[in-house]
């Protein structure tokens, strides 16, 4: 397969994420409706429960340290989050709707198309461990804005950012990310073999064949 060959394909795939990504956005306030009725469908579960008691108040306790670290007094009851800076606390509640499981299931999604290609399996793991690193790390940062927002502007704004310009966020590092994994992260496993493999010499620039036997006829001469 030559290197033309393999952007081709890479770009194929890099296409297909992002159009992934414009239909997920095509159909948001269709998605928005119905992972509310979602939600109260499945509130009574047990294991929703157990992300409840165990995955929220981790977030909201990872929030709580980056708002007290920029100047603004917090104050932590399990899932509930206050911002106590002001003449009346504001309360966020944090649900396990709203921790971003649904960001990892769109990069496990994307995960499927973009490791299709013929990659080694360290520069794939490593792909895998820095796309889950960052979809938190943005989940985070999904969550934080809307929590300043309703802290400064009301709750209002906050809802309207949190159910329509927090998933654009989601869906703009997905599609930044691949781009810079493609570029810098995936490597080709024929350029990893011949790179490590000792034994295989490099090819020689211009070497044609039938160059054993013209050594021979000039050695022949000197003689």
């Amino acid at each position: 397969m030559t290197q033309t060959t393999e952007k081709y394909l890479e770009g194929k795939i890099y296409q297909k994420l992002i159009l992934y990504a414009a239909i997920a956005f095509i159909v948001l306030p269709f998605m928005t409706s119905f992972n509310e009725l979602l939600t109260k469908a499945v509130e009574s579960l047990r294991f929703v429960n157990a992300i409840q008691s165990v995955a929220a108040p981790f977030v909201v306790k990872t929030l709580a340290v980056i708002l007290r670290a920029i100047g603004m007094p917090t104050a932590v009851d399990g899932s509930n989050l206050y911002l106590t800076g002001g003449w009346m606390p504001v309360k966020i509640y944090i649900s396990w709707n709203c921790i971003g499981w649904q960001s990892f299931i769109l990069f496990v999604f994307t995960i499927v198309t973009g490791l299709q290609g013929r990659y080694t399996r360290r520069s794939k793991l490593l792909t895998v461990l820095l796309g889950l690193e960052g979809t938190f790390l943005v989940n985070i940062v999904r969550i934080l804005i809307p929590t300043l927002i309703a802290y400064f502007a009301g709750y209002i704004p906050a809802i309207i950012f949190h159910d329509y310009l927090g998933t654009l966020i989601t869906l703009l590092w997905i599609a930044g990310f691949w781009s810079y994994a493609f570029g810098k992260i995936l490597v080709k496993k024929d350029q990893s073999d011949v790179s490590e493999d000792p034994t295989v010499e490099p090819p020689v620039a211009g070497r044609k064949r039938g160059g054993g036997k013209m050594d021979q006829d000039s050695e022949r001469s000197e003689v």
